[in-house]
């Protein structure tokens, strides 16, 4: 997968992880399994959050992460009259390849 896929992928668990509380390491990734069917490598994991996190898309606190107002705002609009994760994901994709 390209930077963007990953970034878009760990993005999108990290809004439908945190749909009600901050989640930690672990429940991004197991979102992020039940959406592509598979597990991220800490590699990917890290480095999706760093951008992530650079771009002011999610928080951490503690231990845990959510997503930012802008993130919020991103998540939304990729996923506004949409049904499918995978078209939210690849709304998402064709946003961030706008960053």
């Amino acid at each position: 997968m390209t930077d963007i896929e990953v970034n878009s992928w760990i993005f999108l668990a990290v809004a439908l992880a945190t749909n009600t509380e901050p989640t930690d390491i672990n429940g991004i990734s197991k979102v992020a399994d039940g959406i592509n069917h598979l597990v991220p490598t800490q590699k990917e994991l890290q480095t999706a959050i760093s951008w992530l996190s650079k771009n002011e898309l999610i928080l951490k606190q503690d231990k845990k992460y959510q997503l930012t107002l802008k993130g919020k705002q991103e998540y939304e609009i990729a996923s506004n009259n949409v049904e499918t994760a995978m078209k939210i994901w690849s709304n998402i994709e064709l946003r961030f390849n706008q960053f």
